[in-house]
């Protein structure tokens, strides 16, 4: 019995850096915050969500209402499949967004050209390649001379 006792006080810090559980929340969208921020009603409960792997320019920011639009419409009247990946420091659930028909939320916002795939937090290589094709194609943001990202615009303010 001690041997279980002083084993499990060895291993309870290893649970700190166990994966976090990954969840689904499906509801629908109830406010537009910004380009990659929405709050869901799941039942009961409003949720704030952020779209996982993706920035989307900052309130005041060239394209930031477009992008809060296109977030908009792409919500608007859908049923939204919510995948919860983590949690970040202002309690927003980061979260895979996917609408009735299946459309990925977060790779559209990019595709459009309406944010860009935040590579300090994702290696995700389909968004990855979503905003080179966007790039090249000079949608959204992409289609003025220099577009700010969102965080070097951050550290401007």
């Amino acid at each position: 019995m001690l041997r279980l006792v002083l084993l499990s006080f060895l291993l309870l810090p290893l649970l700190a850096f166990a994966p976090k559980p990954v969840y689904t929340l499906k509801g629908k969208a109830v406010r537009i915050i910004d380009g990659d921020t929405f709050d869901l009603l799941a039942g009961s409960t409003t949720h704030r969500i952020r779209l996982a792997g993706i920035d989307a320019p900052e309130k005041k920011q060239e394209f930031s209402d477009a992008s809060k639009q296109l977030l908009g419409q792409l919500c608007n009247g859908q049923v939204l499949t919510v995948v919860v990946t983590d949690t970040d420091r202002n309690k927003r659930k980061i979260a895979e967004v996917y609408t009735q028909q299946k459309v990925w939320i977060n790779k559209e916002m990019i595709s459009k050209g309406m944010a860009w795939h935040f590579v300090k937090y994702s290696s995700n290589k389909e968004l990855a390649s979503a905003e080179q094709k966007a790039r090249k194609q000079k949608i959204g943001l992409w289609s003025i001379n220099y577009p700010v990202a969102p965080w070097d615009w951050r550290k401007k303010k």
